[in-house]
Parts: C-alpha cells; structure tokens; sequence
C-alpha cells in the first residue's frame, strides 16, 4: 500500500487553516513567521512555506511591509467565488443522479440536521458544505471533487467572517428547507426541478452574505 507522507510545512498550513475558520485569526491580521514558528516548534522556512501553500487558498493576501495578511472578505471576491460555485453544483444537479450519489445525499442531510439541532456552529458549516459535496460528487469527477474541497475552504471562511456568529447564515427557517427539496428533487431524478432548487438556494445565501459585508 502506498505511503502518504505529510511536510511539515503541510501540517503549520492545516494549522494555520484552522486558526484561520475558527476565527482565532481575523481578517487583517498579519501572520508573523517568528511567532508561529516558535509556537509550533518549528523553522520559519517551515513556516514560510506554509505561507506560500496557503496563499493558494485564497485566504491570505500579500502586502507590501507587513508580508502575509489575513484575507478580508470583498464584494467582488464573494461573487467570483459564487460563480465558480453555482456553475459546480447547478451542473452537478442537471445530471440524473446515481444510487450512490443519492445514499450520499441522504446521509448528509441527515447530518446537517443533526448539526442544526445540536446547535454546533462550525458543525453547522462543516455539514451544509458537506452537503453540497456531496451534490457534486454526481459529475463522478475526483478532480472535480478536489477543486471543490479549495472552494469550500474559502466558503467556511466566508460563511465565518461575514456573520456575527456562524449561525446567522442558518437561522432562516427555510434553511434546512431548502436542502432537503434539492435532496428530493435530486432522489426523484427530477434534474429540471433540482436545478432551480440549486439556483434559487445559491442566490438567497450570496444575497444574505451581501447584505452582511454591505453591513
């Protein structure tokens, strides 16, 4: 069986990552390579190298004088991610879907209403984009499948950032709604349906997004 070995500098920038969507570590927030590596017990090569591998998820943002940077969530930004989003998942859904892709489905929505009842906010997260992963996995595509994990980071992190707490995006009383009629419209094999679920679902959450950065 074929070893998969994790760097070091892999493992400061899942740490980092995590700092990152928890919140410990705002936006604007300068990451200084000193500091952490010290923390962490480790070189600021290391660490260094975390940065540029961090710097392909879109969370930082390289200024002049003060190095990396905690991204800021902007309008533009929010949109150009929505784009790339809705195109996966309204594509996904055009698809009839399998048996497995169904399974899928089913468990993880009965996750994310397990998540919403216990209340855990970064569960609560986890589990919608799960949700949507799983919607995705209907194109039967592994590059496809890894190009959404890179996108889900950066929802998790707007989803965090843009609401006074992780739950604000969710409170709607329609939220779960809305997941389980794309879960049936999906279950049926009713594409046509499932797509408009898909997108009207998609563009209600940037609009609540939106309205929290214009905020």
């Amino acid at each position: 069986m074929p070893l998969q070995r994790v760097s070091s500098a892999e493992q400061v920038r899942d740490h980092i990552t995590t700092l990152i969507l928890n919140g410990e570590l705002k936006p604007g927030t300068a990451l200084r390579e000193t500091a952490i590596a010290t923390s962490l017990g480790v070189s600021r090569n290391t660490v260094r190298e975390a940065v540029l591998l961090l710097g392909h998820s879109r969370l930082i943002r390289h200024e002049m004088h003060r190095g990396a940077v905690i991204a800021e969530p902007t309008k533009d930004a929010l949109v150009n991610l929505y784009d790339a989003r809705r195109g996966l998942e309204v594509g996904a859904a055009s698809v009839e879907a399998s048996d497995d892709v169904v399974a899928g489905l089913k468990q993880a929505l009965i996750d994310l209403e397990a998540a919403a009842e216990s209340g855990n906010d970064r569960d609560i997260v986890a589990k919608d984009l799960a949700f949507h992963a799983a919607t995705v996995r209907n194109l039967a595509s592994t590059r496809i499948d890894n190009f959404y994990s890179g996108l889900a980071v950066e929802l998790s992190f707007y989803l965090g950032s843009l609401a006074a707490s992780r739950l604000d995006y969710a409170e709607d009383e329609f939220f779960l709604e809305e997941h389980r009629r794309i879960y049936l419209a999906i279950a049926a094999r009713d594409t046509e349906t499932a797509v408009r679920y898909v997108r009207e679902h998609l563009d209600e959450t940037i609009r609540r997004l939106q309205r929290r950065l214009e905020s």
